[in-house]
């Protein structure tokens, strides 16, 4: 199932991308809507990360376009913001927690004018956003998996942005810093802003996301939760690994469980 939007925020029409001759994603159609909390599902090696670098122009695609707000990536890069996987960032760089998250409004700064006493307000206001106002004169190479989860995350804010888009944002941090920037994500949906997360956990991902996309090297679907996730769609984005799909049931009982009432 590919739900189509009216007057989408992130529209993909044929797109293909390939790494030495070898397509790694072909053939995606995606339209999507403003607002929303989106997860981009599927198994290791589906494409997942390789389809946020696409939309951002990070690596060159083989086939089809991309666009963002209507508009060519180059003409709104100002209102879109990129959160790496962590295992792709070199966190040895001699850098402070609040020179990290201040380099998020340089964007907006152009190449002459240096950060002063606004930037590094709204620096300091989105590290308190993620709970990290208290280390803004740490080291990041100090800081626990989860506390430069936080960090770039708060850099990504700064950058104040209308669509986020973030490579596995739950990677690797414990259960409190998982709800916690779920909670941060959340709130930015409800603030208008979307935002786009790679994701590999099912089940949470019934818990957090509004909108879920299913990829496995071509899109499976694309839709509000309730409608996606079905078995026969969840076989088709993975396959028969029983060890998942024995809890499909459970999953699909679960489509309006929020953790944060329970």
């Amino acid at each position: 199932m590919i739900i189509n939007v009216e007057s989408p925020i992130l529209e993909i029409h044929d797109l293909t991308v390939s790494y030495d001759q070898s397509p790694v994603l072909w053939n995606v159609d995606l339209s999507l809507p403003g607002g929303k909390l989106i997860g981009i599902l599927g198994p290791n090696g589906a494409g997942k990360s390789t389809l946020i670098k696409a939309i951002m122009g990070l690596i060159p695609i083989t086939g089809g376009y991309v666009k963002l707000f209507d508009r060519e990536l180059n003409d709104v890069r100002s209102r879109i913001s990129y959160v790496p996987q962590r295992e792709s960032v070199d966190w040895n760089f001699p850098a402070s927690v609040l020179d990290v998250v201040m380099m998020g409004t340089y964007g907006k700064l152009g190449l002459f004018r240096r950060p002063g006493k606004k930037e590094k307000k709204i620096a300091m206001d989105c590290l308190e956003k993620v709970g990290m106002q208290s280390f803004v004169d740490r080291q990041i190479s100090e800081l626990s998996g989860g506390q430069q989860q936080r960090v770039f995350i708060a850099r990504s804010l700064a950058q104040e942005a209308d669509l986020y888009l973030m490579d596995e944002p739950f990677a690797g941090v414990d259960m409190a810093t998982e709800t916690a920037i779920f909670q941060l994500l959340q709130e930015m949906t409800a603030a208008g802003k979307t935002v786009i997360v790679v994701h590999h956990d099912i089940h949470s991902a019934m818990n957090y996301f509004d909108w879920i996309i299913m990829l496995n090297l071509h899109l499976v679907a694309s839709g509000p939760k309730t409608d996606v996730v079905t078995e026969e769609l969840l076989r088709k984005t993975y396959g028969g690994k029983l060890n998942l799909l024995t809890k499909v049931s459970d999953i699909i009982r679960q489509k309006d469980f929020n953790p944060l009432k329970s």
